[in-house]
């Protein structure tokens, strides 16, 4: 029996399918109570794609040898085969009762367990592994990517976020010690470092990260956007132009290509990437939307929320590349296809500002005042602070008398607004009004 089990395991290295299913056959025949025969026959159906059948093999080998690391160790990749996650967890937790010092059983289950009830649980699990795989960055950048997250719950139940930026930042930078070339961790201090507001730290680590294939088209985003704040659109542009080059990075780089090129003055331009950046955005929603559901379905509840909240941003942008074309033809706007396209950013982006606002200048064009007013309340109640719609709530007020109201968002674009020459014109001819109410003075 062990030369059998011997020359199967020497014919599944050599992928001799059928020499192994004869001598499994053979051995089983010699009896049914042979662990090691079962723990072959699972492997031989999980490399022929039989997963049900080899998770059956599998769980006859452990009700012979319930004690064995190995049969366990291949229970659990028959699970992850299967999708199931319930059965995963329970063979890693029994891997890892069996084989403590098994580090990849820590790093899995801590991959495994999502949910923000399991925080403390995974940091554990990822410490144990940090210490038991040492030089490996695997689990170092899980656990740095936890701790930065830091989201558990609460006794009852809601969601608490409490990241620890120096932890994570320290975990990075012993990753980077060990692979100086470590794309992912230089992105994610890099993103740290923003947050701090150190751009001078930030923008070193995203250059070096732009020198590597698989983070360049992301680094090269976020570079654009730095350069862009500081003023310096020629070389903000050429890190757009090649982020579009890299398949996850194209919606966005040709997005910002078309907001630089309209801030610039050219129309033209811009609209050519805000056309381009549409079905881009589109496509990188649908792809979202599969991550989403995947992580839904391990119940990764962190991952999923992370990809809505970049889903919610994907259609924002979408709604800004509509708002963008409109207006690039804002002599044309009351054209159909101009309409249309600010109807569209409205769906893809219910609380856009600034939609809401060109929205309600429509309808004020058209001599529409109620549903331009319900257009400017929609767009401060999105952003308290876009003054262009306060100061239009300011003159609708003041043509229905309403006088107190107008003097309150006056005063709300004069404090977001101080140099507002039209909202001092306003306040002062209301006050004109006040002090003269029989309408002596001047109109």
């Amino acid at each position: 029996m062990p030369s059998l089990i011997a020359l199967s395991n020497a014919c599944l290295k050599q992928k001799e399918f059928a020499k192994v299913a004869g001598l499994v056959e053979k051995a089983l025949a010699f009896g049914q109570d042979q662990g090691g025969v079962h723990e072959i026959k699972a492997r031989l159906l999980h490399l022929q794609g039989d997963f049900e059948g080899a998770s059956a093999s599998i769980g006859s080998a452990i009700e012979l040898e319930p004690d064995k690391p190995s049969y366990f160790k291949l229970a659990s990749e028959i699970a992850k085969s299967r999708q199931n996650v319930q059965e995963l967890q329970f063979f890693l937790e029994r891997l890892i009762d069996l084989d403590p010092l098994d580090g990849e059983s820590h790093l899995d289950l801590a991959r495994l367990l999502r949910h923000p009830d399991d925080f403390a649980r995974v940091k554990l699990l990822l410490e144990i592994s940090v210490d038991l795989l040492p030089g490996d960055t695997r689990p170092l950048f899980d656990l740095a990517r936890h701790l930065y997250a830091g989201e558990s719950s609460l006794p009852n139940g809601t969601l608490k976020a409490q990241p620890a930026p120096d932890a994570a930042e320290a975990l990075l930078r012993k990753i980077l010690e060990i692979n100086e070339n470590h794309s992912e961790a230089k992105m994610l201090l890099a993103e740290i470092k923003l947050e701090e507001e150190s751009d001078k730290d930030a923008l070193l680590l995203l250059q070096e990260a732009y020198e590597d294939r698989k983070t360049k088209g992301d680094a090269a985003i976020q570079l654009g956007i730095i350069w862009s704040q500081k003023g310096n659109a020629e070389k903000a542009m050429g890190y757009f132009k090649q982020a579009i080059k890299f398949e996850g990075s194209k919606a966005m780089g040709e997005f910002r290509l078309g907001l630089l090129y309209f801030r610039q003055g050219k129309s033209k331009d811009a609209e050519h990437y805000f056309r381009k950046a549409i079905p881009s955005l589109k496509d990188e929603e649908k792809r979202i939307e599969k991550a989403k559901e995947i992580h839904l379905q391990k119940l990764d509840f962190h991952g999923s929320r992370k990809q809505l909240q970049t889903l919610q941003e994907i259609r924002r942008r979408s709604g800004e590349a509509s708002l963008g074309i409109y207006k690039c033809n804002y002599q044309n706007r009351h054209q159909a296809e101009a309409s249309k396209l600010l109807d569209h950013a409205l769906r893809l982006y219910p609380h856009f500002p600034e939609a809401n606002y060109e929205k309600g200048m429509l309808h004020l064009e058209s001599k529409e005042l109620d549903y331009a007013i319900d257009r400017f309340i929609k767009s401060v109640e999105s952003d308290w602070n876009y003054w262009p719609s306060h100061m239009e709530l300011a003159k609708a007020a003041k043509s229905k008398k309403e006088f107190e109201k107008a003097e309150m968002h006056l005063k709300i674009v004069l404090d977001l607004d101080p140099g507002n020459k039209s909202a001092l014109k306003l306040l002062k001819q209301m006050a004109r009004k006040a002090r003269d109410p029989a309408g002596s003075g001047p109109a």
